[in-house]
C-alpha cells in the first residue's frame, strides 16, 4: 500500500467570538417593564464593523409582554430586509427569531433591528444608549433606541432620552 499525503486549508466561518450580539445573554441591568397600553415597534440602530450576515433578531421580554411578536431587519432608510414571527417564547428572558435566510450586511452601513408588540409592555432602560455601545463587530448607535406607535409592523424612527429598548441581532 502506498502512503498518501494530503494538504488542506481551514477557514473560520464566523469572526472570533461569533455568532455574536450587541447585548449579553443575561437579564439587562437597570431595565424596567413599561406599560404604554398601546402597540409599538421597538428597535435599535446598529452598524457592523465587518461584512457579515444577520441570522435573526432578539429582544428582552418581561412577563407582561404577551401576545404575538414579529421581528424585522430594516435598512437605515426603512426598506424591510427580512421579517418573521417569534415562536416558542418563554415567559421572561431573551427571545430569538431566526430568519429563514440570513441577511448579508455591509461594514460601516447602519441598519435597524426591531420587533412589534401589541400588549403595550416592553423592557426599557432610560439613558441606556446615551452613548454608543460596541461588542465585537457590532455597534449600537448613541441614541439608537428607536420606536414607533402602530397597530402593525412599521419602521421605527423616534428616539427618547437615549433609551435602550433591549432589541438585538444575531450576527
Amino acid at each position: 500500500m502506498t502512503p498518501y499525503t494530503y494538504t488542506f486549508t481551514t477557514s473560520q466561518v464566523f469572526p472570533p467570538g461569533c455568532p455574536c450580539a450587541i447585548w449579553p445573554d443575561v437579564a439587562p441591568s437597570g431595565a424596567s417593564d413599561v406599560s404604554d397600553k398601546t402597540s409599538v415597534e421597538l428597535g435599535v440602530k446598529f452598524t457592523p464593523s465587518i461584512n457579515g450576515a444577520i441570522a435573526g433578531i432578539r429582544f428582552y421580554k418581561f412577563p407582561d409582554n404577551t401576545g404575538t411578536h414579529t421581528g424585522t431587519l430594516w435598512s437605515s432608510t426603512g426598506t424591510q430586509l427580512a421579517t418573521g414571527t417569534f415562536t416558542s417564547e418563554s415567559t421572561e428572558g431573551w427571545e430569538q427569531l431566526n430568519f429563514s435566510t440570513p441577511v448579508q450586511v455591509t461594514a460601516g452601513t447602519t441598519y435597524v433591528a426591531s420587533y412589534h408588540e401589541s400588549s403595550g409592555h416592553y423592557a426599557v432602560t432610560a439613558h441606556g444608549l446615551s452613548s454608543a455601545v460596541t461588542n465585537g463587530p457590532l455597534t449600537a448607535a448613541a441614541n439608537g433606541g428607536v420606536y414607533a406607535y402602530s397597530s402593525s409592523t412599521t419602521f421605527p424612527t423616534t428616539s427618547y432620552n437615549g433609551s435602550n429598548y433591549w432589541v438585538d441581532v444575531v450576527f
